[in-house]
């Protein structure tokens, strides 16, 4: 067990003051709530927004508003490789998971085969089953929804947009949450932007926005002890997600940080006034935060370009855009099995992105008899994500970039 200095993998910094104005706002009630709604929809420009417990919450109700709209649709579709909360809430909602090759280049999806996946000749009987799809903006990086929307030819398929990791991302300069039917961020704590936990649905889709409106009637809130636990915890992170503190709740493995939970069983609540609280003058921060991460990718990004044994397909970071983590491909195993324990012994925060490919994932093996999807299997066990968040100092970036070309030859 290390004790000193380490980095978490990802982090967004909350402050003594914001916990004072989460106090604040829940005194305001309900009002603090509609501040919170109001500034997002200004900000982006849309009709709708809802707040909740969390981004696989979000999206759980967004599932469940598609399906009493086309209740004979059944299938959700994503990206093979993804994070685990996805297919959770896709379970949650009571559909079933269905999924698609991906690019290992752009960690988008395998557009060839979405193209045969949404064609109408795929579908059983010529009646699709899928109801929704997800293109996703993993770690950050800008998925290509416009493609999924040429592609998709199907009226009663929704484009749900899961830039749950890529609040204050933009492509193009639209805003990134903004480009589907509907999209939602999520904000915990390892996020863009965070109220602890937390999740954000918009849309300017009125028959959609009612159908979500009579999901939210039904969906319990926080009750006076989950506020003053969310109280307790929001000041243990302010506390512990520091370098200098963070190697104590690492070490404690019921805590389970950093990994990553296949976990359909979780709280559906409506977000608290503490939580809207929490987020006063989010506009301002987030900016702040994604200059800082833009920063920091960048960095990363113009080291590893100097490296001969780093191809251009091996460095996810194509733009000038705010990653949640760093995306990078090590071809050689033992290589990267040596960049993580060198990692883990100096306390850089150097993790895997996700441990395997989503038809891999036990509890769903049901839904992938005799499928796979190589390349998403693939790259689950050659990429490694960089921290690159406001804690990321600039002995932290060197010793990473050190490590990294040190153990690629360079």
């Amino acid at each position: 067990m290390r004790i000193g200095r380490t980095l978490p993998p990802a982090a967004a910094p909350i402050y003594l003051k914001d916990i004072f104005s989460g106090l604040k706002g829940l005194i305001r009630g309900s009002k603090e709530i509609n501040r919170f709604e109001s500034e997002l929809k200004e900000h982006y420009n849309v009709k709708h927004c809802f707040l909740l417990s969390s981004g696989k919450a979000a999206l759980t109700i967004i599932l469940k508003a598609l399906h009493e709209l086309y209740p004979e649709r059944n299938e959700v579709l994503i990206p093979a490789f993804t994070c685990y909360s996805v297919p959770s809430a896709i379970l949650k909602a009571g559909l079933k998971v269905k999924v698609c090759d991906i690019n290992p280049e752009t960690l988008d999806f395998d557009f060839k085969q979405l193209k045969k996946i949404l064609s109408p000749s795929n579908a059983t009987n010529s009646k699709s089953s899928i109801l929704a799809v997800l293109p996703t903006h993993l770690f950050g990086l800008p998925a290509d929804v416009g493609r999924v929307r040429k592609i998709n030819k199907d009226d009663k398929i929704s484009i749900i947009e899961d830039a749950a990791q890529a609040m204050g991302g933009t492509l193009k300069e639209k805003k990134l949450g903004t480009l589907g039917d509907a999209g939602f961020f999520s904000l915990g704590r390892g996020k863009a932007f965070s109220t602890i936990e937390g999740g954000i649905i918009l849309t300017n889709n009125n028959s959609f926005a009612d159908n979500i409106t009579k999901q939210m009637k039904n969906t319990p809130t926080y009750n006076m002890l989950d506020i003053i636990k969310l109280v307790i915890y929001s000041i243990t992170l302010t506390i512990f997600m520091r370098p200098a503190l963070f190697w104590f709740p690492k070490s404690l493995p019921f805590l389970k940080l950093g990994q990553t939970i296949f976990e359909p069983e979780f709280p559906l609540k409506k977000m608290s006034s503490f939580q809207a609280g929490l987020a006063k003058n989010w506009q301002f921060r987030l900016r702040n935060m994604k200059s800082i991460r833009e920063q920091k990718a960048n960095a990363f990004r113009a080291a590893f370009q100097e490296n001969d044994n780093l191809t251009s397909s091996m460095i996810y970071q194509n733009g000038n855009h705010s990653l949640l983590r760093f995306p990078l491909k090590i071809c050689d195993t033992q290589i990267l099995d040596r960049i993580l324990s060198k990692s883990e012994k100096q306390g850089l925060g150097i993790m895997m992105a996700y441990p395997d490919s989503i038809n891999n994932i036990k509890e769903l093996q049901n839904y992938f008899k005799n499928k796979t999807y190589p390349k998403a299997t693939m790259i689950s066990k050659h990429l490694i994500t960089l921290p690159a968040h406001h804690f990321l100092s600039l002995s932290d970036s060197l010793q990473i970039k050190k490590l990294i070309n040190n153990e690629l030859g360079f």
